[in-house]
């Protein structure tokens, strides 16, 4: 298994609660290439392969992200590069039925030519703050099932973890440790009984929870997930592919769309709305920043602007991409602000969006 994601599976049980997840690198990739052709070539295939995987991981929607739009994207990747590098890799690459040496290639893209790409297109800009998943994985080989975790590793949730990575969805293992196993079977999450499986997930306070399983019976394989929402909805899906490694990356990129769809709009002259949002608790300068650096940090907050101060009490006009629902369900990934919906006898109930600070002052 990957360092790097087994890393990220097992991080969540060193931490007491695992939701809002920063996102780093959404606009930069690592392509390795075998040594082939002349550099500029080399180059060039790199700064497509690359844009690639940005504009995937930016919007959330792999699907979107191919034939002609793709095409569009490749003819101006090269115009969008604010930086890259040159490695050579230490090992070998295949290389028509041989090995040759290869090279890395880090590719870091312009924001703005990115964003401004998926806006034109009508595809979502998806901000690096994103909902911490929970994933509780079940494989039948043969008739004999089995549940993966940080304490029993599989292929499968290796692969789930590395595709995940690839369209910016931070997932992590549970232990299945014996708290696990006495509060969850296997045949819990393979017949996807919501209850037992909210109740067990309790323990690693994520924002949302993934039950996948995935079946190979004679060289046949299909899956199903079964997604849990923070606010109790929840979403169903089949998957279908030639091999294991081709259901699980398709489960990643439908697990990436429900949450990109979620959290994500369009950016475009149309889509801008405009509402009040106070903050009572705020009692100092430094919890008025915070409060500011995080609404401005959510990927729909288009402006932002303090219009009122008033004892604890503060007031903002956002300026957001989208509805308003999905920028309710971005703040909601962080306990900085914890909904207070005010009295609806109260003056300002239908003028503005209450919240209660929830940080250290």
């Amino acid at each position: 298994m990957n360092s790097r994601i087994f890393l990220l599976l097992i991080s969540v049980f060193c931490i007491s609660s695992a939701n809002a997840v920063p996102v780093k690198g959404l606009y930069s990739a690592e392509i390795n290439l075998p040594v082939t052709q002349s550099e500029s070539q080399m180059l060039n295939d790199a700064f497509n392969l690359a844009a690639e995987d940005v504009l995937i991981k930016v919007s959330g929607d792999k699907d979107a992200i191919s034939g002609d739009l793709l095409e569009q994207a490749k003819k101006q990747a090269s115009t969008w590069v604010a930086q890259h590098s040159i490695a050579s890799l230490n090992e070998l690459l295949p290389f028509d039925g041989g090995f040759v040496p290869g090279k890395k290639i880090k590719v870091t893209f312009y924001q703005a030519s990115i964003d401004g790409f998926l806006s034109k297109n009508n595809l979502p800009v998806w901000g690096d703050n994103r909902p911490s998943v929970l994933v509780w994985l079940v494989t039948e080989k043969n008739g004999v099932r089995s549940l993966s975790g940080s304490r029993s590793p599989s292929d499968a949730l290796s692969q789930f973890a590395q595709s995940s990575s690839m369209v910016g969805v931070p997932v992590y293992a549970p232990l299945f440790d014996e708290v696990d196993k006495k509060n969850l079977t296997v045949s819990d999450v393979w017949g996807f009984f919501e209850d037992s499986i909210q109740a067990a997930s309790r323990r690693y306070q994520t924002d949302s929870v993934v039950a996948l399983k995935v079946s190979d019976f004679a060289g046949q394989i299909e899956g199903s997930a079964l997604v849990l929402l923070k606010n109790g909805a929840t979403e169903r899906f089949s998957l279908q592919g030639e091999t294991l490694n081709d259901v699980v990356d398709q489960a990643a990129a439908r697990v990436a769309k429900v949450f990109s769809s979620r959290y994500a709009s369009v950016r475009n002259s149309g889509s801008a709305s405009k509402l009040n949002i106070q903050v009572v608790g705020v009692k100092n300068y430094a919890a008025m920043n915070k409060v500011q650096s995080y609404l401005e940090s959510i990927g729909l907050v288009r402006d932002l602007s303090i219009v009122q101060v008033e004892g604890d009490k503060v007031e903002f006009v956002v300026v957001i991409d989208g509805d308003k629902e999905k920028l309710f369900n971005s703040i909601s990934l962080s306990r900085l602000l914890i909904s207070a919906p005010l009295n609806a006898l109260d003056p300002d109930a239908n003028r503005v969006v209450s919240y209660q600070y929830g940080g250290m002052n």
